[in-house]
């Protein structure tokens, strides 16, 4: 199993006790007064069936509270998921924190900053460059890219989950599209494994077809769930942080109930991909504070339920370059939601909302995971690391610690490495040619791919793979959609 992370100080909290109390109170009442809409048969009836006020011509479903919250009582509060390989399963839950691989459309261009669709060549590669970074332990599902040069756009969720699987032995997640998580059932089954399914709102308040097909399914196969509220504040949420909690929560709240009532103890994941509407542009404010402040409060909500949670936005930011602007604004959002208590974070790789990616991003993003988990592990304090003997020892100047077996031992664990950072002094700087952590990103990215060889799939399961893929192509064929 992977590690990951383990939070060994007290979650950040902005909300008191009474405010997170008038958060989950205004979701109830959202849930049962305005309610949501599911645009799905079977949902609308299974709602009915369980005491929901539903109205089958506009697909308005409204839920009591006491039913909200016995289903938030069925969701546990941590939960397996298995990898093909034990040695990358997960425990969600608790104080623990994984990072998932971030996604985009494209492929980002280094030295022109332009996008462009991703060969398939590029799809693998980016996965081999994911399963050797230690700081990434999934896999997203539309990841890294959703826009591949000659596959169908109705086939790009499962020719992203094929590479996964074919490429990393991580855990990998699971959407639905046009029926694709039929498809990545048949897979996981293959190869023995889970998947983390993703269910996502639209926002504001409804589920499409599509998101209720995936959650019957993907339930049904013992999946564990990500669900996601995704409102930009001031356009399809309010304008307020508070305002938008309230919705975001009754939202996920919803798509919980859904999930408990199709499999009682399914376990879940609250996601937050909240943001604001830039109303100078139109477009969304990727790793905005806003943002930040909402993963911290949701955070804190979803601690209430004991729901573990993921944080979307830190691995989303405003620039189209891999430069400074990009580096504070991930970095920041990534310790805030590690410092409230996320289980998940997603990081890695996208470099422009989900736009574009590059796995040099990837292997940067690697150096901030790291410094953020090793900062939420905190530090030692006992009598070896108080040293008091050994300042005793070593007295005022003239006195040194460098040639102490203290120090040999010590200086390793307490002071973090990043892998691409630039630290050489000035003069040998120069002299190496005045060399980036961009730089270094790139080289680092090229020796993996030289270097790392994921562990492979057994010969009959890479086969049958093959085999489901061929099966989807028929389908989408004859649903006219190839």
């Amino acid at each position: 199993m992977l590690n990951g992370f383990y939070r060994r100080i007290k979650p950040l909290e902005i909300l008191t006790e009474e405010e997170v109390d008038v958060i989950h109170w205004g979701s109830l009442e959202v849930l049962e007064r305005t309610g949501l809409n599911f645009f799905h048969e079977r949902a609308l009836k299974l709602f009915a069936e369980n005491g929901c006020d539903v109205d089958f011509e506009t697909n308005r479903v409204r839920m009591p509270s006491s039913l909200v919250e016995e289903c938030i009582r069925k969701a546990p509060s941590s939960f397996n998921v298995k990898a093909r390989d034990p040695k990358s399963d997960l425990r969600i839950g608790g104080n623990r924190l994984y990072y998932l691989s971030g996604a985009a459309m494209r492929i980002v261009d280094l030295d022109t900053w332009e996008a462009r669709p991703a060969t398939m060549k590029e799809l693998d590669e980016a996965c081999v460059v994911l399963d050797a970074l230690d700081s990434v332990h999934m896999i997203a599902d539309t990841a890294p890219y959703t826009d591949i040069a000659g596959v169908p756009a109705v086939m790009t969720n499962l020719v992203d989950t094929v590479s996964h699987v074919k490429n990393t032995a991580k855990i990998t997640m699971s959407s639905g599209s046009h029926g694709s998580e039929i498809f990545n059932v048949r897979i996981a089954k293959t190869i023995d494994a889970d998947m983390l399914a993703f269910i996502g709102v639209s926002a504001p308040l409804t589920y499409q077809r599509d998101s209720c097909d995936a959650a019957f399914t993907q339930a049904e196969a013992a999946f564990p769930f990500y669900v996601i509220g995704s409102d930009m504040m001031g356009g399809t949420g309010p304008a307020t942080i508070a305002g938008s909690l309230v919705t975001t929560n009754a939202e996920i709240l919803a798509g919980l109930v859904l999930l408990q009532l199709v499999r009682p103890g399914t376990g879940i994941v609250a996601g937050d991909y909240t943001m604001p509407l830039n109303m100078r542009t139109g477009e969304p404010c990727f790793d905005d504070l806003a943002s930040s402040l909402h993963t911290v409060a949701f955070n804190q909500v979803m601690r209430r339920y004991g729901i573990p949670t993921f944080a979307n936005c830190p691995g989303m930011s405003c620039s189209k370059k891999i430069d400074v602007q990009s580096g504070y604004e991930r970095g920041m959002t990534s310790l805030a939601a590690a410092l409230s208590g996320a289980n998940i974070i997603v990081l890695h790789g996208s470099v422009y909302g989900e736009y574009t990616f590059h796995p040099a991003q990837a292997v940067l993003d690697d150096d901030i995971a790291s410094w953020v988990g090793h900062f939420i592990e905190g530090m030692e304090v006992n009598d070896e690391t108080l040293a008091i003997d050994l300042i005793e020892e070593v007295g005022p100047i003239p006195g040194s610690y460098l040639n102490k077996a203290h120090t040999r031992k010590w200086w390793k664990t307490q002071q973090f490495m990043p892998k691409v950072a630039e630290r050489s002094s000035y003069p040998e700087w120069v002299k190496m040619g005045k060399t980036a952590a961009l730089d270094y990103a790139r080289q680092r990215s090229e020796e993996i791919l030289r270097t790392h060889k994921p562990l492979p799939l057994p010969e009959d399961q890479d086969k049958r793979i093959d085999e489901i893929v061929k099966e989807a192509e028929d389908h989408y064929r004859r649903a006219g959609l190839l």
